[in-house]
């Protein structure tokens, strides 16, 4: 069960973007505990199939799959189209899908990088949102919208260089968006995270654990006793930051970045 908090989504309809593994998958799963009605979404048909029957499972609602690659503005175009279909209305936008490029120097980093990472992590929450947006208007909704951005937007030293550069821009993107629609009854925020026990960042614990022959564990516990908090951030924590912005708790927050991440912004 996602926190403590208790929330009424019941009657809501929630598209959840490249929710079959890690956070979108923890937002997906918190939504459709507290009742709502959830379009679950990622690139592999066969995943997003599966995540949608098990978390059909975990409350009132109804949890659809619709496969979609977020890089293509045909799949975005479907995804919303099919989720509209299929709930009638969209009530909340968690624009969560997103690729981290190879690590390494800018000047090693390539046009086409640079084009799919954009596109995924910007561009895809871009052109979600003005869809989104647009049926939200139209139906009369006051909509929410959350986009999922990182720490590495925030910062100015270390590497991440086209993730990072991604993230800054999802920053500026969900400023104007949350200007532009909040006089439509549409708030847009955002949840920064840092680092989260997913299968993104044990892959990378794996590559460091092999080169220094030690384990995934012990890396991801050193990575953890680095925050202020002492431990690494769960999709849990995450999840529960989305629903409280997507809640009547958050009526007058608007063009925020909630960040959730343990500390690791203040070091």
């Amino acid at each position: 069960m996602v926190g403590t908090a208790t929330y009424d989504f019941e009657g809501v309809a929630a598209i959840v973007t490249g929710s079959t593994k890690g956070i979108g998958r923890s937002v997906a799963a918190a939504f459709a505990e507290h009742d709502a009605d959830v379009a679950v979404n990622a690139r592999t048909e066969s995943e997003v199939a599966q995540t949608a029957a098990e978390l059909d499972e975990l409350g009132e609602g109804t949890v659809v799959g619709i496969p979609g690659d977020m890089a293509e503005p045909d799949d975005v175009e479907t995804l919303v189209a099919a989720a509209i279909e299929a709930f009638d209305q969209v009530d909340v936008l968690v624009n969560n899908a997103a690729v981290w490029p190879r690590e390494g120097s800018l000047l090693s980093a390539d046009l086409a990088e640079w084009d799919h990472t954009m596109a995924v992590n910007v561009r895809s929450q871009f052109y979600c949102a003005t869809l989104v947006g647009r049926h939200m208007v139209e139906a009369g909704v006051d909509g929410r919208i959350v986009n999922v951005s990182s720490q590495t937007g925030d910062r100015r030293t270390g590497g991440r260089g086209l993730y990072g550069i991604s993230n800054t821009a999802v920053n500026g993107l969900t400023w104007r968006l949350a200007h532009d629609f909040a006089s439509e009854g549409i708030r847009v925020n955002a949840v920064s995270t840092d680092a989260v026990d997913t299968f993104q960042l044990r892959k990378e614990a794996r590559a460091i654990a092999d080169t220094e022959d030690t384990t995934v564990e012990a890396v991801l516990d050193d990575w953890g006793q680095q925050r202020p908090l002492g431990r690494l951030g769960r999709p849990e924590d995450v999840a529960d930051g989305v629903l409280f912005l997507c809640s009547d708790r958050a009526d007058y927050v608007v063009g925020d970045i909630l960040r959730i991440g343990g500390g690791g912004n203040l070091q």
